[in-house]
Parts: C-alpha cells; sequence; structure tokens
C-alpha cells in the first residue's frame, strides 16, 4: 500500500515548541562555600497533613558551609 501526500506541509509552532530544548547552564560555583550562613539551600512544601499548631506548610533551611539544618512546620 502506498500512499500519496498532496499539499503543502507547514510548520505548526506547537511542534517547533515540543522540540526545542533549553541551553546547558552551569549548576553554580564548585568551590564550598567557608561562610556560615553565606549561601542557605531552603524547601518550602505543602505538606498532606496540618500540625498540631494548624500549619499546613514545612519549611526546611541547610547552610551550606556546615550542612546544619533548621525545620519548621
Amino acid at each position: 500500500m502506498k500512499l500519496k501526500i498532496k499539499g503543502k506541509m507547514e510548520n505548526f509552532e506547537n511542534c517547533a515548541i515540543g522540540k526545542m530544548r533549553q541551553k546547558n547552564v552551569e549548576k553554580g560555583p564548585k568551590e564550598k562555600s567557608t561562610n556560615l550562613g553565606h549561601h542557605m539551600y531552603i524547601n518550602i512544601t505543602l505538606s498532606k497533613h496540618i500540625s498540631a499548631g494548624g500549619s499546613k506548610f514545612w519549611f526546611l533551611a541547610v547552610d551550606k558551609a556546615t550542612h546544619m539544618s533548621s525545620v519548621c512546620s
């Protein structure tokens, strides 16, 4: 079974967007931070369960130099 395509082939914007790729981005500085509290990782998440204080959110902060963490809910 042979099929023949008739008409003009068009480029669709949605197809082009789906095939696009972002350029490579550096992940950050390679050297370790030595200043306490200078760089922090922070994460705020919605919790499945409500805490005893009535909070729905969960907060995590980690110091990059010492890897010391603090959690609040």
